[in-house]
């Protein structure tokens, strides 16, 4: 049984009295306005604070698990180490709150404002939201597995070290959102927008990103083993150092990015364009890159053993010390290239485009045979 009626709450409120620690569990406060009260350590458990107003209320460490907060108003409250299990925040406000360290699983906030918000070190697994707005708001260490953020927006948002694996990111925005050593693990971000977000050092594997707006987004020294970029906008991103083994980046848009010593072994690039793009240094074994845009990239460097570049275009192409050695080129355009100290043995060039290209006069074997190639 709670310590107080509702009427003796509001009576408390009208008199400046705080109501730190009481037990308010199954009241019904519904719509009332207890804006600025000191509910600190309070138990709210099941209550009813359907719009209700708290605005800059303190309820530090309080206990709101499986209470009704749907479209209340809670904008400057001090939340900080909040336990709010099951709570019910649809159509809440909750900018500028600080919700440091608070417990959130399986919370319900389709439509919910936390821009501003500080969620740093929380937990927020398994939430439940369309349409949610958490621009500029700091996730920091905070754990949020399994929750769904579908069209929702985080823009300029802060997710370092977070744990985000299994999130569902379908069609948000995330632009300038920093996710530096965040675990995405199977995450999906398929059409969302994640231009000039930095992803730098995080873990991405089988990640989806298909379809994905990402011009000028940070990969450095990221894993995305495994992932889906196919269909992504990805031009003048880096990902440089990047592991990128088996990752899917057919009809992709990679023009003008930096993939500088990224590992692409075993990857599939189909109809993809990297016009002008870097991939010096990097490890593109035995990767599929057919039908490719490689116009003006530079390769030097880059080892490229086995590597099927049927049908691409690699004319003006650095590949400078470039190790080509049986890799698959009929029909590969490598006009006005400079292959000056490329390797290419066992490479079979009959159907290659070598008008202009530029190489060194060293004995190599072509198809296990001495050639001036």
């Amino acid at each position: 049984m709670a310590d107080y009626t509702p009427e003796e709450i509001l009576k408390k409120k009208a008199a400046g009295e705080s109501l730190a620690g009481a037990n308010l569990v199954r009241l019904s406060l519904r719509g009332q306005d207890l804006s600025g009260v000191d509910l600190s350590g309070a138990n709210l458990q099941y209550t009813d604070l359907t719009e209700i107003n708290l605005k800059g209320a303190n309820l530090t460490e309080a206990d709101l698990s499986y209470a009704n907060l749907s479209g209340a108003l809670l904008s400057e409250a001090r939340m900080n180490q909040c336990h709010m299990a099951g709570v019910d925040l649809s159509q809440a406000i909750l900018t500028d709150v600080d919700l440091t360290g608070c417990f959130m699983d399986d919370c319900k906030i389709p439509g919910c404002d936390l821009t501003g918000s500080i969620l740093e070190g929380g937990t927020f697994r398994r939430v439940t939201g369309e349409k949610v707005k958490a621009d500029m708001c700091v996730f920091d260490r905070a754990d949020l597995e399994e929750s769904q953020f579908e069209e929702s927006r985080f823009r300029g948002a802060s997710l370092k070290n977070a744990n985000l694996s299994k999130c569902f990111f379908a069609r948000s925005d995330l632009s300038g959102s920093d996710m530096k050593e965040a675990t995405l693990t199977r995450s999906n971000f398929e059409g969302a927008s994640l231009f000039s977000a930095g992803f730098v050092e995080a873990t991405l594997i089988k990640a989806v990103l298909r379809s994905t707006q990402a011009r000028g987004a940070d990969f450095t020294l990221s894993n995305l083993t495994g992932a889906d970029l196919s269909g992504g906008s990805f031009p003048r991103s880096v990902f440089r150092g990047a592991e990128m083994s088996q990752v899917q980046m057919g009809s992709g848009d990679f023009t003008e990015s930096d993939l500088s010593f990224a590992r692409l072994s075993y990857s599939t690039a189909e109809s993809s364009t990297f016009t002008k793009s870097s991939f010096a240094g990097a490890n593109l074994n035995d990767a599929k890159l057919r039908k490719c845009d490689l116009s003006g990239a530079d390769l030097s460097r880059s080892r490229m053993t086995g590597c099927n570049l049927i049908g691409s275009n690699l004319s003006g192409a650095n590949l400078i010390n470039a190790d080509l050695s049986r890799a698959i080129v009929g029909g590969t355009d490598f006009s006005r290239a400079d292959m000056t100290g490329a390797v290419m043995v066992g490479t079979d060039l009959a159907d290659a485009k070598l008008e202009g290209t530029k190489y060194s006069a060293r004995e190599q074997k072509v198809n296990g045979e001495p050639s001036e190639w």
